[in-house]
């Protein structure tokens, strides 16, 4: 099914190349001629693969290289107007080097850059017209025909539910969920550890109901320490713990990785607990090594009452690690699967007659398997009756079809666009059973330009979108929301899992003859990565490796690079040789400082360093990073201070720290043309602001997708005897939109009076941290939404007064 995912990229790469060329033609006048005629036949081939799109590539070997061949040169040309927009920016920023070094600029802009470079893009342009021309008239020989399509691109609207929030649809299950969770508490005490398998084939809702039981409140109360674990391979009992540890501390210590080492950590943190620990689709049938780990695991408490619940297939291995029985899980009857899809299709409104009798035959192909009921009325939410019919037609299974995989199949042929299809593939990149996080997901897609935004909305919103209705669909389920309402991750069953890997032509590492047209790589520590691999390489992710290298310098086309969790410890200065990098996660890694180079990648969007305390500095010219849109910096300790003019970076997004310094360009006045600022912000040495219109200068009150602020001064014994915090906040008002307000080592005498009126009726939460001045608490008690409230050292503080009530903590 992997050209299914090259006819979705190749849409979606015209899709792009003609909006790109369309640009450049005005810019680059020298070559007008020549991206004209490259115009013109991108628009001619895409008539052709709208044809293509009508037929069985699967069954047309013929066809299947025409598309790959299509997709080689698309993302060659992809490439090359990748490097026109390099150009131009390091031109312009050239440009504003010369003029501020005040030397004289009397040539035009359209005749800057090497004679060289554009002599090779030049020679580059007509090889690729030749190269698409061929492509054309391997296309007539096809018998291929020219057919007008609507914009292949098209992102439908997300219909308003709260099912993309939380899956609500607990269906069939509720009478065995009840009874696994009286088996465990009734057990409790009489064994150590006691194990309680859930079997049943793929998609029959084994997760479903282990997390459940998982969340249950008796559950909850009954145990100290509850652990979640995706297993989804065969694994030994090294590995088992490790994830373990993982599961519960974040991280793990590799450098003491020996099994007795990791039982220690284990111990420290269980202790005296008693734990419950889920082990989700476990595939070891070896006896030994479970008996090795269950060995181990009756060491880690000295408590009795632990259990282990394991979800599994394979009947052989329920019956090898039980020591409970509990209720079989047995497939559900046509009018549960029923009510799943009008559950998720109309929710608690009325169904119109004339979907109910499709809507049941439809049912009935679901063949009693909780996912495929869940995926098919993600489908069908929203269309009408006609749609409902050619979904009924085109599920006409056979006997011994595998059906999940079949619904699956068909849910992701009727995603309404190139683009979704691909962002769905793509997610083949992550690991069976992680969690995906939706913001770093979103910045994903945006490095590998799978998301194009409008004059009404921006990238990130059209990547929103695109998340909400993989969720909708149940391509991706259980999502987890912060304590604003925000998704913050999700996950993929294991078998959407499977078709995410099918779609994107993924192949196991150790399969000979892995193709050689390789554009997302994952690697971890127990695999290296050839040379030829890297040619087409536009991610990489170095996941847990030890021993990296600067072998990502051989990817020269790469997008995205991720080395979370890498002990690496300097980042090469040839970073800048990859022009095309848009996104960096250096999360968990010990890197101090980053090269200079790294602010000529013009194209960059994306950096994170998350739980990455040992930066010293980040790059002096980060300002020229004009498109960076996204640095996500973690708590990180170490940086004292930011780079200067970083108010020129207009496009930021996400600014999670900003620390005020003294002098120009450091001032809070930066955040001033930061008009697109989202999320959080921690602004920190509030004590260099002088006064009340330089802390007005932020213009905090015009963020109004600011959700959460928090201000900080330094400690006061840090800090000079006067000061003028009750002004400086006073000139911090935030938008009313603000959900979450942290004021640490304020040292003024009161609150200012925004603070003290509260006009903030999304406000969630409230931390107050030593302001040990005041003597008067902000009034509460008209906060309809206020859940969190922290008050920690505000000494001067002798009485709160009826006005602080509040009803909803």
């Amino acid at each position: 099914m992997a050209e299914i995912a090259v006819d979705a990229v190749v849409k979606m790469l015209l899709e792009k190349l003609l909006a790109l060329a369309a640009e450049e033609i005005s810019l680059f006048r020298g070559f007008k001629d020549d991206l004209k005629r490259l115009d013109k036949t991108l628009k001619k081939i895409q008539t052709f693969l709208n044809d293509a799109s009508e037929r069985d590539i699967e069954k047309d070997s013929s066809m299947k290289l025409w598309l790959y061949d299509l997709e080689d040169v698309a993302y060659e040309a992809d490439n090359l107007l990748e490097e026109f927009n390099n150009e131009i920016l390091r031109q312009k920023e050239e440009i504003e080097s010369q003029v501020k070094r005040k030397v004289c600029c009397s040539f035009s802009f359209s005749s800057l850059g090497h004679v060289a470079f554009h002599r090779e893009i030049g020679h580059k342009i007509k090889d690729l017209n030749t190269k698409f021309k061929n492509v054309n008239e391997d296309a007539r020989s096809f018998g291929l025909q020219e057919r007008l399509a609507v914009s292949a691109n098209y992102i439908p609207p997300v219909m308003e539910t709260n099912s993309i929030a939380v899956d609500p649809i607990f269906i069939g299950r509720d009478d065995v969920a009840s009874q696994i969770v009286d088996v465990i508490i009734k057990s409790a005490d009489e064994l150590e550890v006691s194990v309680v398998p859930i079997v049943g084939m793929g998609g029959l809702g084994k997760m479903t109901l282990a997390r459940k039981t998982f969340n249950d409140p008796r559950i909850e109360t009954h145990f100290n320490q509850r652990i979640w674990v995706s297993v989804s391979k065969k694994i030994d009992n090294k590995g088992l713990l490790i994830k373990f540890l993982e599961s519960l501390s974040g991280v793990f210590d590799r450098e003491s990785s020996g099994e007795e080492a990791i039982m220690k950590q284990l111990q420290s943190k269980l202790k005296d607990a008693r734990y419950l620990f889920v082990l989700d689709d476990y595939l070891n049938d070896e006896k030994h090594e479970w008996d090795k780990f269950k060995n181990c695991v009756k060491g880690i408490s000295s408590s009795k009452g632990n259990f282990i619940i394991v979800t599994t297939r394979d009947q052989n291995v329920a019956s090898i690690l039980k020591t409970l029985d509990v209720p079989s899980l047995p497939i559900l009857s046509d009018d549960d699967c029923w009510k799943i899809i009008k559950a998720r299709t109309f929710r608690s409104l009325q169904v119109p007659e004339e979907f109910e009798a499709i809507g049941k035959e439809i049912a009935c192909r679901c063949r009693g398997l909780r996912l495929a009921a869940n995926v098919v009325g993600g489908s069908l939410r929203g269309k009408e009756s006609d749609y409902w019919r050619s979904f009924l037609d085109s599920s006409n299974f056979n006997p011994n079809d595998d059906v999940v995989s079949k619904v699956l199949k068909v849910s992701f042929d009727r995603l309404p666009s190139s683009s979704l299809k691909k962002c769905f593939a793509y997610c083949s990149i992550f690991s069976k059973g992680k969690q995906i996080w939706r913001n770093r997901l979103i910045q994903l897609w945006m490095a590998e330009g799978f998301l194009f935004g409008s004059s009404d909305q921006d990238m990130e919103s059209c990547g929103d979108d695109v998340y909400n209705i993989l969720l909708q669909n149940f391509f991706l389920h259980e999502p987890e929301k912060d304590d604003y309402g925000r998704i913050k991750y999700s996950n993929m069953h294991d078998l959407v899992h499977d078709l995410s890997c099918s779609v994107a032509g993924v192949k196991p590492h150790n399969e000979e003859n892995v193709i050689s047209r390789v554009r997302y790589l994952a690697v971890d520590e127990e695999h290296d990565v050839k040379k030829e691999q890297t040619i087409y390489v536009r991610t990489l992710f170095l996941k847990g490796c030890n021993r990296i290298t600067n072998m990502f310098l051989d990817c020269k086309y790469l997008h995205v690079l991720n080395l979370c969790g890498s002990d690496t410890e300097e980042l090469t200065s040839s970073i800048d040789k990859l022009i095309h990098l848009r996104f960096l996660d250096l999360s968990f890694t010990h890197i101090k400082k980053l090269p200079d180079s790294f602010c000529k990648l013009f194209n960059f969007q994306t950096l994170r360093l998350e739980n990455f305390d040992r930066l010293i500095e980040l790059p002096e010219r980060l300002k020229t990073l004009v498109g960076l849109r996204h640095l996500v910096l973690g708590v990180l300790l170490s940086l004292k201070r930011m780079p200067l003019e970083i108010g020129k970076l207009t496009c930021l997004r996400t600014l999670s720290i900003f620390i005020v310094g003294n002098e120009e360009g450091l001032k809070i006045g930066e955040l001033r043309n930061l008009k697109n600022l989202h999320g959080e912000v921690a602004i920190r040495n509030l004590e260099e602001v002088r006064e009340k219109a330089e802390a007005m200068g932020a213009c905090l009150v015009e963020k109004q997708n600011l959700l959460s602020l928090k201000f900080e001064w330094s400690r006061r014994e840090t800090r000079e005897v006067n000061n003028n915090d009750d002004e400086v906040l006073e000139g911090l008002q935030p938008h009313q939109n603000l959900k979450r307000l942290v004021i640490r080592n304020f040292d003024g005498d009161k609150f200012p009076a925004w603070t003290m009126k509260m006009n903030f009726p999304k406000l969630v939460e409230i931390f107050l941290k030593d302001c040990r001045k005041c003597q008067e608490m902000p009034t509460l008690g008209h906060l309809p939404l206020l859940k969190i409230l922290i008050v920690d050292g505000l000494r001067n503080v002798t009485s709160i007064g009826p006005s602080f009530k509040i009803y909803g903590i």
